[in-house]
């Protein structure tokens, strides 16, 4: 497989996997009416967690990860840990403009961002499938020059989608007011915590 071809199917299945609903998303949407950026500071979080994953599973400790109690002990604490991201979300209520500042600023949506990726077994679970078929082929082309590039498209893809969902997310809320935008707000909050409870079921059943 040649370079063009190899960085195609690294943006056409990023993108995949990106566009494709969970929890990182809801909250860009949740958080998009604040900041139109909100995309753009959560994917910094998601990169924080995303890029040591990818370096650890290029360095060979994927069987590690894969193991039944590894991914059992993920699912349970990532369902966990949405169902009270999902509770606060619906909870919050609507802030003035230097609570919002002090609430869901930058560094509490990147803080955010690293949590709801950290936590989110889906996510695991598609860089042990599908990401590791995309390492294994970067390994082949060119070795560390071509992770690098993978890396650094992949992470572009989710800035891409991140900053247009919070872009629309901040021209919607704008037209919706402040009450119409806290019930897709907490519509957000019930995705999350509906994402949650999927995983802890699965976690309580022994799988992910």
């Amino acid at each position: 497989m040649d370079w063009l071809a190899f960085l195609g199917v690294v943006a056409g299945v990023s993108l995949t996997g990106v566009m494709s609903p969970g929890p990182l998303s809801a909250l860009i949407l949740a958080r998009g009416r604040q900041s139109p950026w909100a995309g753009l500071w959560a994917n910094a979080g998601h990169a924080l967690a995303e890029a040591p994953l990818i370096l650890l599973l290029w360095g060979g400790l994927q069987p590690l990860l894969e193991a039944s109690g590894a991914r059992r002990g993920v699912s349970l604490l990532g369902g966990l840990f949405l169902l009270w991201m999902g509770a606060g979300m619906i909870r919050a209520r609507p802030a003035g403009p230097a609570e919002q500042a002090a609430n869901s600023g930058q560094r509490a949506t990147l803080i955010a961002g690293a949590a709801m990726t950290a936590f989110n077994p889906y996510w695991l679970l598609w860089w042990l499938t599908v990401g590791t078929a995309l390492i294994a082929r970067a390994r082949a082309l060119g070795g560390a020059g071509a992770l690098a590039a993978m890396i650094a498209l992949h992470l572009a893809c989710d800035f891409a989608w991140g900053a247009f969902l919070s872009g629309m997310a901040h021209r919607g809320g704008g037209a919706l007011g402040p009450g119409g935008w806290r019930w897709i707000e907490r519509g957000c909050g019930a995705a999350v915590l509906g994402f949650g409870g999927f995983f802890l079921w699965g976690g309580m059943r022994g799988g992910m």
